[in-house]
């Protein structure tokens, strides 16, 4: 006979893994711990950021989702249109951005995807900076597929190009370090 480990609630995760850094996610009621950001994440971070704000959306990074009470996933950066939860977003923001670390099971990723639609997420994405590829999720297949050129958002009419993501993270690793 197997024993199986008892799922933690949202208010017994908050209690137990609040305070803990690197953060710690609640998916499918298992404590997860977020990888430890790298210069190369957190530059791709900003960069995203940056751009979905000047593609017209509200840019939150590392925002927590309280949509349902045995997931609480961080994505790495958040799109919102229209008005704002607080503190945390209880229903789908608009888009949701993972970057994957050389430690991120890629299955692992896929399920907090499959949940962001769940929840009627409409623009998924997933980057790899360090191989330089993008991913979108699509509601038709139910996976993630590579994007070639650019991404066309449904839930504003505006497109993320890929060769500009890129573009703009060499420029942002070309910053002296001090």
């Amino acid at each position: 006979m197997s024993v199986t480990a008892e799922r933690l609630t949202r208010d017994r995760f908050r209690a137990t893994y609040a305070q803990c850094k690197p953060n710690y996610e609640l998916l499918d009621g298992e404590p997860v711990q977020k990888s430890l950001p790298t210069r190369l994440h957190s530059a791709l971070q900003l960069v995203l950021s940056v751009m979905l704000k000047d593609l017209g959306f509200k840019s939150r990074p590392e925002l927590t989702l309280a949509i349902d009470e045995s997931w609480e996933p961080i994505p790495d950066v958040c799109g919102i249109v229209g008005p704002e939860e607080d503190p945390y977003p209880t229903h789908a923001v608009a888009v949701a951005i993972e970057e994957l670390s050389p430690e991120d099971r890629f299955t692992q990723v896929i399920q907090k995807c499959r949940k962001y639609a769940e929840w009627g997420i409409q623009d998924i994405l997933v980057y790899d900076p360090a191989g330089r590829d993008a991913w979108y999720w699509d509601p038709a297949t139910g996976d993630l597929i590579r994007t070639k050129q650019s991404y066309r958002f449904r839930s504003l009419p505006v497109e993320l190009v890929q060769d500009e993501v890129f573009r703009r993270l060499d420029e942002e690793l070309r910053v002296d370090i001090c």
